[in-house]
């Protein structure tokens, strides 16, 4: 199968809102810091980055959401359970 054809059937199958995001995305979206993301993905508790080429990293969008979907809502809402 010719090459082109390999990279437009993984684009069929690939969700519409799939995007790549870079480290300073990853922290912006979580409010974790860099050591921190690293840390968590050494623990297995946090998604694993795509290398992209020798000195670029990204990480998936869709499993980004997935893991912030995942957290305790208490603390993200500021509820009463925090204050106390």
């Amino acid at each position: 199968m010719p090459e082109s054809d390999l990279r437009s059937a993984d684009a069929a199958t690939a969700p519409p809102d799939e995007e790549l995001w870079s480290l300073k995305i990853v922290k912006a979206k979580t409010g974790l810091s860099r050591s921190t993301i690293y840390a968590y993905i050494a623990d297995g508790t946090f998604p694993a980055q795509r290398r992209l080429g020798l000195r670029r990293v990204a990480w998936l969008s869709t499993e980004i959401k997935a893991w912030i979907a995942s957290r305790p809502r208490q603390f993200a809402q500021g509820s009463d359970a925090v204050r106390r």
